[in-house]
């Protein structure tokens, strides 16, 4: 199992599912249940920047689990970022589903940079048990969509990356039925000299800013998107050939018991 940082107590675990995987509960207990898909690719152009837009967001708040029942969890894959003057490929959905639950439910992910667009951001699908969520913010061509938790998420802002509206922490700070994020999308990078910036994933479930050469022979490349986040597009005026596109940022699932 493709478990990261179990930061709860013994009694109260949280599990932070990284891989698409059958999950059967290693305790009886009550528990929520966060599903993020991923985020979509930027595209890499010689004349503007097409960022990717986020996945879904959506969680069921409270779930009877049995050491007896069985879940099928997916996690989608973040977009490839474009190069070479191709299209951002689109996010993975992540999606649940199994003993006690009304079908499958899904966190679409985010649709990459493609042709003279920017990508759109996931959409949940699914019903009962509480199940509910939001769409992922729109890529800009200032950066990547983030994630939102409360509210659709942001989309790429004049700055970069889109900023996702939950907790600041990272998601390691989750549990107990909150889900935390970062608080740093990546910055939307202008440059018009032939030199080579440093490339910045953004925070968790925030945007990846996009990146505009005017004037550089050599390979440039924008910022992937963080947890679920779009992919920021890049722009090499100079050489299409020579620019690299931010992925878009894997999907996750949190399952956390609660007390």
């Amino acid at each position: 199992m493709a478990v990261l940082g179990q930061v709860a107590t013994e009694a109260f675990p949280q599990l932070t599912i990284t891989q698409s995987q059958t999950w059967v509960p290693p305790q009886d207990g009550t528990v929520c249940i966060h599903v993020v898909g991923a985020g979509g690719g930027g595209r890499s152009v010689s004349n503007a920047c097409h960022s990717g837009g986020a996945g879904a967001y959506a969680k069921i708040p409270s779930l009877a689990v049995t050491t007896s029942g069985s879940y099928a969890l997916v996690v989608g894959v973040g977009g490839a970022g474009g190069y070479q003057g191709a299209n951002g490929g689109n996010g993975g959905g992540s999606s649940i589903s199994g003993t006690g639950l009304t079908g499958t439910k899904t966190c679409g992910g985010g649709v990459g940079g493609i042709n003279a667009s920017n990508g759109g951001g996931g959409s949940v699908s699914g019903s009962g048990e509480s199940w509910a969520g939001y769409s992922g913010g729109a890529g800009t061509t200032e950066g990547g969509g983030a994630v939102g938790i409360y509210a659709t998420g942001q989309a790429g802002t004049n700055y970069g990356g889109g900023m996702t509206d939950a907790q600041s922490g990272g998601l390691a700070m989750s549990g107990f039925g909150m889900i935390c994020g970062g608080s740093q999308p990546s910055p939307v990078q202008y440059l018009l000299t032939n030199y080579y910036p440093s490339i910045n994933k953004a925070d968790d479930l925030c945007g990846g800013g996009a990146l505009q050469y005017s004037n550089i022979n050599g390979w440039v490349q924008s910022s992937s998107g963080g947890i679920g986040g779009g992919g920021g597009g890049c722009r090499n005026a100079n050489n299409a050939n020579n620019a690299y596109a931010g992925k878009g940022g894997d999907g996750i699932i949190l399952i956390q018991y609660l007390p």
